[in-house]
C-alpha cells in the first residue's frame, strides 16, 4: 500500500482557456452588422428624400403650386400659380392598345403597326364599340404621353381624355394609353 501512496496523483485535466480571438471575432462581426444597418438606413433615408420630388404615377406630378396655402378656402383670382409640364416618356416606355371603333376591318391592326414603327410598345389590337371620332385615353400619370401620341397620329383636338372607370375594352393588356380608333383615322 505504501507503493500506491507514493505514486503521484494524477491531475485532472482542465479545459483549455477560451481563446480571446474567438470572442473578438464575434464582437467584430456584431459591430460590422450594426455599421451595415446604419449605413443602409442612411442611404435609404437620403434616397427617399431625393425621390419625394417625383410622384410616379400621380396626376399631380409636374405641377407646382406657388401659393402659400394659408387662405385655402379663399379663391383669389390674383393668386400666383405656376404649372410646369414634364417631358413625356420615350415611346419605348409607353404601352399602347389600339381598339377599333371605326367599323373599318383591320384598322386597329394598321394603326398598331404604325405605332410600333414610331417606337411604341403595343398590345394585340382589339375591337370596341363604334365612336364618331378617335379618342385617346390615358391611365394615371400618362397624360403627357397620350398628348404626344395623339399629336403623332393626328388625332383631333381635344381627343385626349382620362381612362374611364370602365374601359371601352374588356382587357387593357396593361396599356398606359388606349387609342379608341374612330373613322377619322381608320384609313390613315
Amino acid at each position: 500500500m505504501s507503493e500506491q501512496s507514493e505514486q503521484p496523483r494524477r491531475r485532472r485535466r482542465q479545459p483549455p482557456p477560451k481563446a480571446p480571438a474567438a470572442q473578438g471575432s464575434v464582437v467584430r462581426g456584431a459591430v460590422l452588422v450594426v455599421v451595415a444597418v446604419v449605413i443602409g438606413v442612411l442611404l435609404l433615408r437620403d434616397d427617399d428624400a431625393a425621390t419625394t420630388q417625383v410622384a410616379v404615377g400621380s396626376d399631380t406630378a409636374g405641377q407646382v403650386d406657388d401659393t402659400d396655402g394659408s387662405d385655402a378656402g379663399d379663391e383669389d383670382p390674383d393668386a400666383a400659380t405656376t404649372t410646369t409640364t414634364e417631358a413625356p416618356r420615350p415611346a419605348a416606355e409607353v404601352k399602347v392598345l389600339v381598339a377599333n371603333g371605326s367599323g373599318v376591318n383591320g384598322a386597329a391592326g394598321g394603326a398598331t403597326d404604325a405605332l410600333e414603327a414610331l417606337g411604341y410598345v403595343t398590345g394585340t389590337p382589339a375591337n370596341a364599340e363604334r365612336v364618331p371620332s378617335t379618342v385617346v385615353y390615358y391611365t394615371t400619370g400618362f397624360e403627357a404621353e397620350a398628348e404626344a401620341l395623339a399629336a403623332a397620329i393626328g388625332a383631333p383636338e381635344g381627343s385626349v381624355t382620362p381612362m374611364p372607370a370602365v374601359a371601352p375594352v374588356d382587357d387593357l393588356q396593361l396599356a398606359n394609353v388606349l387609342v379608341h380608333l374612330g373613322p377619322d383615322l381608320a384609313a390613315g
